[in-house]
């Protein structure tokens, strides 16, 4: 097999150790919590924190109510006990109790507003955590397969590796050195087939007697007149 042909299936090794390795740089890129994820979990921590307020303001509203209760119960005694017969006395007692009254009933308005509150936040936090919980198991799936995909391609890189040094100990070092420079200059394409009197590479086409040099060439390499590469005429 002459050197062009041996460089030929060494490029096709290194395309595919190339292509395997951006796979295997995009898989890892996407290992990790992912900002859907994120997002998810925060908005459902941002609904348990607004329930929670909320727990905490009906609470303080549901107090009220009993403070103010527990004025107008003894008031209630005084009124109904009997033990007061002076009538402005009374009179300013049942003025205060209706205040009070006045004043319990806007605190139950408000118990009923921020109960109405905490059942809308409590549906809102059960959906977020459904979704979260949803997305989550989703996420999870996925990372499983991507761990999988890479370790096949950690394999198969490996394996590609192995090939590569074997194709490689066939060519001499003067040889590979020039086919590495091209192929860094080439973004990996070192060796350009001759299809149809065309460089595959530049798609030029090439003047008859380069063509015949590279078809005659033996073990030479022969360069494209545009681009360079080796020419390879299968």
């Amino acid at each position: 097999m002459s050197r062009v042909s041996e460089l030929y299936q060494l490029q096709e090794i290194d395309l595919e150790i190339d292509a395997k390795r951006a796979a295997l740089a995009e898989t890892e890129e996407q290992i990790g919590e992912t900002e859907e994820m994120l997002s998810a979990r925060e908005a459902a921590e941002q609904s348990q924190e607004t329930v929670a307020e909320l727990r905490k303001r009906l609470r303080a509203a549901e107090y009220q109510v009993d403070d103010v209760d527990g004025k107008i119960q003894p008031l209630n005694k005084k009124l109904y006990g009997g033990t007061i017969r002076n009538p402005k006395e009374l009179s300013s007692i049942e003025d205060d109790v209706k205040a009070l009254l006045s004043h319990k009933r806007k605190l139950e308005d408000r118990v009923l507003e921020v109960m109405a509150e905490m059942e809308e936040a409590e549906a809102s936090l059960a959906a977020a955590r459904k979704d979260a919980a949803s997305i989550e198991a989703a996420w999870e799936a996925e990372q499983e397969r991507l761990k999988q995909q890479k370790a096949t391609l950690e394999e198969e890189i490996a394996r590609l590796e192995e090939r590569r040094r074997a194709q490689g100990s066939r060519i001499d070092a003067a040889t590979l050195a020039v086919y590495d420079s091209l192929r860094a200059k080439h973004q990996g394409r070192a060796v350009a087939k001759v299809e149809r009197g065309m460089c595959q590479g530049c798609r030029i086409s090439l003047p008859m007697t380069l063509l015949q040099k590279a078809r005659s060439s033996g073990d030479g390499l022969v360069h494209c007149s545009s681009c360079e590469r080796i020419l390879y005429v299968s």
